[in-house]
């Protein structure tokens, strides 16, 4: 229940970031239009929702997958420094161990 917690928080936090506008020159200088922004801080509510709705945890861990991997290859593939990379690969290695560990339970 804590790693979901945490998990949770995380993207709670990233949402509020896209929301709120906060990170928008990021996403500026990636190329990306603030409408892109606004999808992606839907699609983590999203997901977000689903990993908490009984038998949708599969699901909305799948979804929090995607959207890490978006993150992952923006940053790779803008060249973006291990700070900012290691948030959201931590964060994906965190979605996996929890899938692992909602299947074998």
């Amino acid at each position: 229940m804590i790693l979901k917690l945490l998990i949770s928080l995380i993207f709670v936090g990233a949402a509020v970031q896209k929301f709120t506008g906060k990170v928008a020159p990021n996403w500026d200088r990636w190329g990306y239009s603030r409408q892109s922004m606004y999808a992606a801080g839907v699609a983590e509510v999203v997901a977000l929702a689903l990993f908490w709705w009984p038998g949708l945890e599969l699901v909305g861990a799948a979804g929090m997958g995607l959207v890490l991997l978006g993150a992952l290859a923006t940053l790779v593939r803008h060249r973006e420094g291990a700070s900012h990379i290691a948030l959201p690969a931590v964060t994906l290695l965190l979605v996996m161990v929890q899938i692992f560990r909602s299947t074998v339970a």
